[in-house]
């Protein structure tokens, strides 16, 4: 079950180290060319995901919903995808969920995790969720089989469940987002015009009863005067859906 979490401030940024970009073949079309293409409707693989296709899902995702909302698309930004991915790999490795990493001071806030990839930006925002790979009913029954890992099975037909596809699980997150209102200023704010996701999945995969997870990132950046009122600050509670 997913849990959403999210944050808007101001900030004005400064560079900082580089990192390696991704393959970009995913960012240089269109949400429409991306779902066509093989690999997005094949299962995620838990042991093994494919990180550049999953993180390019959720950006495809987002600017999808955008244009159903009569939006303009986002344009990929390669400081706000290092931002993401940094985070995103930070709350598994340090087992927390939030916007605030207290045990990295350097990259304690959202601000300051863009500040030390290089953003120089007038607005930005947030948006984090923990989401599982498995698509589960709410209740399901985890078996543990002879090599002691688990399986996930429906309680009644005893028939395992299969892993999110790549592209179903970028548009459940987005959906997931969307129909929170703290989430849904930012996927569809006009203060922005850059973004980066980013998404990591959960240690040991299938070692545990608890469904195998992923958290994810999404950072805005944007420019000029504001368009909306995204550019207020405010901090929502935790979400549950």
């Amino acid at each position: 079950m997913p849990l959403i979490f999210t944050l808007f401030w101001w900030v004005i940024v400064y560079p900082s180290p580089s990192q390696t970009l991704p393959d970009l073949t995913y960012y240089n079309v269109s949400w429409q060319e991306f779902e066509q293409l093989p690999a997005v409707n094949k299962p995620i693989s838990l042991l093994k995901p494919d990180y550049n296709l999953l993180d390019a899902a959720i950006y495809q995702a987002t600017n999808k919903v955008r244009a159903a909302e009569n939006k303009p698309p986002l344009k990929y930004g390669a400081l706000l995808h290092r931002t993401a991915v940094f985070h995103a790999q930070a709350m598994i490795d340090l087992d927390f969920y939030d916007h605030y990493n207290y045990r990295q001071t350097s990259y304690l806030s959202p601000d300051k995790r863009i500040t030390a990839f290089g953003g120089v930006f007038h607005y930005t925002a947030e948006n984090i969720a923990q989401y599982d790979i498995i698509n589960t009913d709410l209740e399901y029954c985890p078996a543990r089989q002879k090599n002691n890992t688990f399986v996930y099975l429906h309680c009644n037909t005893q028939k395992p469940y299969a892993a999110y596809t790549y592209l179903a699980y970028a548009e459940a997150v987005v959906t997931g987002w969307l129909h929170s209102p703290a989430h849904r200023k930012s996927l569809l704010s006009t203060n922005y015009q850059y973004i980066g996701c980013a998404a990591r999945l959960s240690k040991n995969p299938y070692q545990q009863k608890k469904v195998p997870f992923a958290r994810l990132v999404q950072n805005f950046g944007g420019y000029g005067s504001p368009a909306d009122s995204t550019a207020d600050i405010s901090l929502s509670s935790k979400i549950k859906l």
